[in-house]
């Protein structure tokens, strides 16, 4: 009776353990992020009533990164890609996305190195959208890998 008792208990563990698999954005070839781009966290301080979203997908097999911006009630100079640790501060340009847009910018970034993907993937990056009138960014936004969802 101990015998069989023991048999069932072994069954029902190994059923538990392989019933856990593990999951979450980590595991998946493609990682979505977002950014919401307002004037809040721009260094210097900016203030405008411009605002913009991006939506981005990182696929980590091709190091590519595609990006959606878009914005509005502003007249940039150029929208780059930035990085900074701590990602509150303002830190360089990575790559000019666009020269002079008007509206949205859409395309694809190739990440050169492992340290850019973990800026990327620790929210380090950052969109910069600067005008005439703020040559440091009126308006930026965080890049910021979505919530998963199982």
């Amino acid at each position: 009776m101990k015998r069989y008792l023991l048999l069932i208990a072994g069954v029902l563990m190994l059923g538990f353990v392989t019933s856990c698999k593990e999951e979450g954005p980590h595991k998946d070839d493609i990682v979505k992020f977002s950014a919401v781009i307002n004037s809040s966290p721009t260094v210097p301080k900016a203030t405008s009533s411009a605002q913009g979203t991006g939506v981005f997908e990182y696929n980590k097999n091709t190091m590519e990164l595609k990006y959606n911006i878009n914005f509005q009630n502003i007249t940039p100079t150029s929208v780059t890609l930035n990085a900074a640790n701590p990602a509150w501060e303002r830190g360089g340009i990575i790559q000019e996305l666009a020269s002079n847009p008007t509206g949205q910018v859409s395309g694809s970034y190739k990440i050169k190195t492992n340290e850019e993907q973990t800026q990327l993937i620790m929210g380090q990056m950052y969109i910069n959208v600067p005008t005439e009138l703020y040559p440091f960014g009126e308006i930026r936004g965080q890049i910021l890998a979505d919530k998963f969802e199982e």
